[in-house]
């Protein structure tokens, strides 16, 4: 490959990374507006739901709590 189509091909990837990096934060405003519009939706709801326990909620705490299990008897086993 000689030396100019070299420094064409790291052009050609400097802008392919910038175009890369544009789209990714596009997607991550997307993603924060998409978050937002759910929440409304959810606060909406909220007052239907008094007293309950969101779905969110419970699937942390069950997580929360299979992982405490499980560093436990890894613990107890001596892992």
């Amino acid at each position: 490959m000689r030396e100019d189509e070299i420094v064409e091909k790291i052009i050609e990837t400097n802008r392919d990374v910038k175009w890369i990096r544009a789209e990714i934060a596009g997607i991550k405003e997307n993603d924060k507006e998409l978050e937002r519009r759910v929440s409304a939706i959810e606060a909406l709801h909220l007052p239907a739901r008094t007293g309950i326990v969101s779905e969110r909620q419970v699937s942390a705490g069950i997580g929360a709590g299979a992982g405490s299990i499980a560093a436990l008897i890894l613990r107890l086993l001596g892992g």
